[in-house]
This record gives structure tokens, sequence and C-alpha cells, in this order.
């Protein structure tokens, strides 16, 4: 029996020498968003506060800016960013602009910044803020932002289109809009136009100086649509702007009138 026994351990021990090992669990890494579901606006929003707490700083109150820094940035993350606490300067206007996304949660977000020195006139400087997706979804800036330059002149335009224009029309039309914008102007443009078209007021202190053209494109039917020139008087200034004016053709017992049944911003169709 004795020996017996013996023979059984050591099966089992050869067994267990000879017997592959379960291998011990390893941690998984978390994996971050993909392009396609990365909080692209929750970045933007996260960017602008980093980028206005890191473009403004105060050599006789340094500890402000690495307070606000703190707030957004990643563990670890030195809160003074490589500034070297002289000067003076404060953030305006911050633009956020696209996201790039890369890997592990990563992205980089431009932002426009307008930034006045201590001494002299303001200026705009462009950043890219890299940005990490951390646990929980929770974003972070992962380190200094990058200093860009912002492209002189103005940036290419498209072609001018070339509009035909139905003159009979737009004449047989223009008092219809004259009498919008004028309505307009005074508050009741409901009143002056189509039924079931909603048009929201205009902004306290903007007062009509002219209604410089009416230009209706090629058409039939009872939906027609041009362009619209007007002059407006607001702060102290005149402001020329074109208007993409819809008309419709409302029928009535007594007779049939035109009137304007939208409005937009003229889209240069």
């Amino acid at each position: 029996m004795f020996w017996g026994a013996v023979a059984l351990v050591a099966v089992a021990a050869a067994r267990s020498i000879l017997a592959p090992q379960a291998p011990a669990p390893q941690a998984v890494p978390v994996p971050g968003p993909t392009a396609a579901a990365y909080p692209e606006d929750a970045a933007r929003a996260l960017a602008v506060r980093a980028a206005r707490a890191y473009l403004t700083w105060d050599e006789a109150k340094p500890a402000d800016r690495a307070r606000e820094l703190s707030a957004v940035l990643a563990s670890g993350v030195d809160p003074q960013l490589g500034w070297d606490r002289r000067g003076a300067q404060t953030a305006g206007l911050i633009v956020p602009g696209p996201v790039v996304v890369g890997r592990e949660g990563r992205a980089r977000v431009r932002i426009d910044a307008q930034v006045s020195p201590g001494a002299g006139p303001a200026r705009w400087v462009a950043l890219d803020v890299p940005v990490v997706a951390g646990g929980a979804g929770r974003l972070a800036v992962s380190g200094p932002p990058a200093l860009l330059g912002v492209p002189d002149g103005p940036a290419s335009g498209p072609q001018p289109s070339t509009r035909g224009v139905d003159l009979a029309f737009s004449t047989a039309t223009r008092g219809a809009v004259d009498g919008f914008f004028r309505a307009w102007a005074a508050g009741g443009a409901a009143q002056a136009a189509a039924p079931g078209t909603a048009v929201p007021a205009l902004p306290d202190g903007v007062e009509l100086r002219a209604v410089q053209g009416w230009e209706a494109a090629p058409g039939s039917g009872a939906d027609r649509h041009g362009v619209a020139r007007v002059v407006w008087a607001i702060g102290g200034g005149e402001i020329t702007q074109a208007y993409r004016v819809q008309l419709t053709r409302v029928e009535s017992a007594r007779a049939g009138r035109w009137q304007v049944a939208g409005i937009s911003g003229d889209d240069l169709t």
C-alpha cells in the first residue's frame, strides 16, 4: 500500500510538470473611442476652455493661470505648460475649429484665438490643443498646445455666377417686396407675409433705409424667388445686405396677389 501511494504521487507530480500551465490573466487595455464615435463637441468645448487659460497670463498673479489650467489637464501634466512666468496677456474671442482624431483616444483640436498683450493691439493666433479621452470617457488636455500660424490674405472664393432675371416679373412684384421689408422693419411682417409664413421680428434698433433692388429669377408657376438688396441703419451706420426672397401666389375671392413666403440670406444660386 505504501509503495502504491508513492507511485500515485509521482505520477501526479509528473503530469503537473509536463502539462501546460494556464496563462495568468492579463489586463486588457481600454481602447479609446473610434474616429466615428469620438466626442468632438465635448473636445471642442474643452479645448476652448484650455486655450483661454493657456493664452492668458499675468506675471503679477502667476497662480491664477496654473489654477485654471489644472482643471482641464490630465494627471501629472505641469500646469505651467512651459510659461516662464513673465509678461501679461489676455485671451478674448476663442473660435473652435476641426478635430483630428488619432489613436487610443487622442485628438488635436484647432483653435483660433484673439489675444491682447499688455501693450499693443490685439492679434489672432492659432493653436493645436492635444486632447485625450481617459477613464469613463472623461476628456483632458494631455500636454502643451502648439502655436500655429494664421493664413494671411483672403481665401479664394467661388467664381461669380451668372443669374438670369425676369425683368417683367421683377417690376410686377417690386411693390410686394418693398411692402414686406417696410412691414418687417416696422414689426408687422406677419401681416405682409403669406398665410402660414412665420418671420421672426428684427432686433430693436434696426431701421429700413431702402430696398435698393429686386431681381426675380426666371420661372413660372405660383412659387417664385429672387434676390433683394436692402439697406439697413444700425449702430449709427448703414449696411447693405442681400436676401433670397420666396414669393407665392395667394388667391382670394376678390383677387390674387404675390406675397412673401420665405426669406433667408442670399445663397448665390
